[in-house]
C-alpha cells in the first residue's frame, strides 16, 4: 500500500463507520414504526372483534 492509498483509506475509514452506525439506527427506528405499527393493529383487531 502505498502512502497515498493509506492516506485515502484514512480519510475513508470514519466517513463509512459513520454511514454504518446511521444506517443501523434508522433500521432500528423503522423496526420500532414496524412493531408498533404490528401491536397497534392487534389491538385494534382485539376491540374490533369485542364490539361484533
Amino acid at each position: 500500500m502505498t502512502g497515498e492509498q493509506a492516506a485515502e483509506l484514512a480519510e475513508l475509514q470514519p466517513k463509512v463507520t459513520q454511514q454504518k452506525q446511521q444506517a443501523k439506527e434508522n433500521n432500528a427506528k423503522q423496526y420500532q414504526a414496524r412493531k408498533a405499527a404490528a401491536d397497534r393493529v392487534a389491538v385494534l383487531e382485539e376491540l374490533a372483534g369485542r364490539g361484533s
